[in-house]
């Protein structure tokens, strides 16, 4: 996969004013920046970069967490409950999207609207 320019320049960034906090089971990199600014109320910015495809659905609970400042870093260890499901890919806009296709044929509308013309 070829990378933009942005993803270049934003991992050099990262490289000199950023520092890496862990790593998820996608290959998903968290990054925390080592100073803080009165912009952000002086907390944390937090980022993530993506391993492949940039879609926000592929960080984790866990992670996702974390990264809205409402839980400290992940542990490795988390337990995975029998109900989590592995990550699946947005499919909206693609070939595969859900699509819901009623069965029932829709009743026969009698035509009570007519279409307006300016000579009525």
């Amino acid at each position: 996969m070829k990378l933009s320019y942005n993803s270049i320049f934003f991992k050099i960034y990262c490289f000199f004013f950023a520092r890496k906090v862990g790593e998820d089971k996608y290959g998903n990199k968290y990054y925390t920046k080592k100073n803080s600014s009165p912009k952000n109320n002086y907390r944390q910015r937090r980022f993530v970069i993506y391993k492949g495809i940039v879609e926000a659905s592929k960080v984790p609970q866990e992670w996702n967490a974390w990264l809205h400042h409402v839980t400290d870093i992940p542990s490795i260890e988390t337990k995975k409950l029998s109900w989590f499901k592995d990550h699946s890919p947005n499919l909206t806009g693609s070939p595969f999207a859900y699509e819901y296709k009623d069965k029932k044929k829709p009743k026969q509308i009698k035509n009570i609207y007519t279409v307006w013309s300016p000579d009525e």
